[in-house]
C-alpha cells in the first residue's frame, strides 16, 4: 500500500520526499540527487540531516558513491565509508559532519532513463544485507516510476495550458477584436457627422483613440497567448527554479519578467543561462543569509539580462570568485555574454548575466 501511495504522487518533489520517508528510519540520513546540465549531480532532497552541509550539494561527474552509482546504473554500497578504496573521498568532510558511517546508493531508473540517485547513510556501524539492498532498490524503482509519471503529467499540463491559451486567443480575437473594430468604426462615423459641434467632436476623438489603444493592448495579449512553448521555455524554467529554491530553503523567490516574455533562445543557449541562474541561486542559498530573492529578466536589444537579487549580507571586500562562478562566466563568454556580481548599496547582492539575444 505504501508503494502505491508513492506512485500516486504526481509531483517530483513530493514523490521523492515520500521515497526518503520510506527509506530512512531512526537517525539515518538519506538523500536524492538529480542530474545537472554539466553531467554531474546536485542533491535535491535531504532528510535526517543535522548540519545542512548536504543540502544542494553538487557532485561532479564520477565522484563519491553517489556519482559512481549514477555512472554505473546499479546499486553500490560501502560498509566503511572512510576506509573504502572503491570510491573517491571528495565528500569525507560532509560525511564526517553528519556522522555518516556507511552508505548505500541505488539509481533511479525507468525504461532506460536515469532520474538520479537515491542514497541512505546510516550513522551506526554495521553491514548492509540483502534485505537492505532489496528494500532500497524497490523504493528506488517505485520512486523512478513516480517521477516518470510526474514528468509526463507536468508535460501534459503544459501542453494543455498552451492549447487552452491558443483557444482563448482565438476566441478573444473573434469576439473582443471584432467588437473593438465595430466600436472604432462607429465612433469614426459619428465624428464625421459632428463637425458642427467642436466639443462633441473632441470627445469622440478621445473615444476613437481609446478604442485604438485597446485594440493594440489586445493584439499584444494575443501575441503572448499564442507564443509557442519554445518561446516560453526560458520563463517556465526560471519559474520552476524559483519554486524549487523556495521549496528547499523556505525563502520566497519571485520571478519578474520585464517587457513581456523572454525571447526564444536556442536550447544550448537557454541551458547555459538556466544553469547560470541555478548556480547564482545556489550561492544565495549557501552564503547570502537572505530572507528573500528576486530573479528578473529583461530584454533590451541586443541583450537579454537576467539578474538574481537577494537581501542578504552582500559581497565581502575580499571576495574571490569560486569554481561555480568562474565556470558560469566562461560558459557565458563562449556565447558572447558576461556575468557580474556586485553588492547592492541598499543591502544584499546582485548577480547579473547578459547574453546576446
Amino acid at each position: 500500500m505504501q508503494y502505491a501511495e508513492l506512485v500516486a504522487a504526481l509531483d517530483r518533489g513530493e514523490a521523492l520526499r515520500r521515497a526518503l520517508a520510506l527509506l530512512a528510519v531512526g537517525s539515518e540520513v538519506a538523500w536524492t540527487a538529480r542530474p545537472d546540465a554539466n553531467g554531474g549531480l546536485m542533491l535535491e532532497q535531504v532528510t535526517g540531516d543535522c548540519s545542512g552541509v548536504l543540502r544542494a550539494l553538487r557532485v561532479p561527474p564520477n565522484t563519491g558513491l553517489t556519482g559512481k552509482v549514477y555512472r554505473a546504473g546499479r546499486a553500490e554500497w560501502v560498509d566503511d565509508y572512510f576506509g573504502s578504496q572503491e570510491i573517491t573521498h571528495d565528500f569525507d568532510r560532509h560525511m564526517a559532519t553528519e556522522k555518516v558511517r556507511r552508505v548505500l546508493a541505488v539509481p533511479l531508473l525507468r525504461e532506460g532513463e536515469s532520474f538520479g540517485v537515491l542514497a541512505l547513510g546510516p550513522r551506526a556501524d554495521g553491514t548492509f544485507g540483502d534485505r537492505d539492498i532489496e528494500h532500497a532498490s524497490m523504493i528506488a524503482t517505485q520512486a523512478a516510476l513516480a517521477v516518470s509519471v510526474a514528468e509526463r503529467a507536468r508535460l501534459s499540463r503544459e501542453v494543455a495550458i498552451h492549447e487552452e491559451r491558443r483557444r482563448l486567443a482565438a476566441d478573444l480575437h473573434d469576439r473582443v477584436g471584432a467588437l473593438l473594430f465595430a466600436i472604432g468604426s462607429g465612433v469614426a462615423d459619428l465624428a464625421e457627422s459632428a463637425q458642427v459641434d467642436p466639443e462633441l467632436r473632441a470627445r469622440l476623438d478621445r473615444l476613437q483613440r481609446q478604442a485604438v489603444d485597446a485594440t493594440t493592448a489586445l493584439r499584444e495579449s494575443l501575441r503572448t497567448l499564442r507564443s509557442s512553448p519554445a518561446a516560453l521555455a526560458l520563463g517556465v524554467a526560471l519559474r520552476a527554479d524559483c519554486v524549487a529554491f523556495a521549496d528547499r530553503t523556505g525563502l520566497p523567490a519571485e520571478l519578474v519578467i520585464l517587457d513581456g516574455e523572454p525571447p526564444e533562445l536556442a536550447p544550448s543557449r537557454s541551458d547555459v543561462l538556466v544553469t547560470a541562474v541555478r548556480e547564482a541561486l545556489l550561492n544565495v542559498e549557501k552564503h547570502a543569509h537572505a530572507s528573500a530573492v528576486t530573479v528578473s529578466v529583461q530584454r533590451s536589444r541586443p541583450w537579454l539580462t537576467v539578474a538574481v537579487h537577494d537581501d542578504g549580507v552582500g559581497v565581502r571586500p575580499d571576495h574571490r570568485p569560486g569554481l561555480g562562478l568562474t565556470s558560469t562566466a566562461e560558459a557565458l563568454a563562449r556565447l558572447g555574454g558576461s556575468v557580474r556580481v556586485v553588492s547592492d548599496p541598499d543591502g544584499g547582492t546582485i548577480w547579473r548575466a547578459r547574453l546576446p539575444c
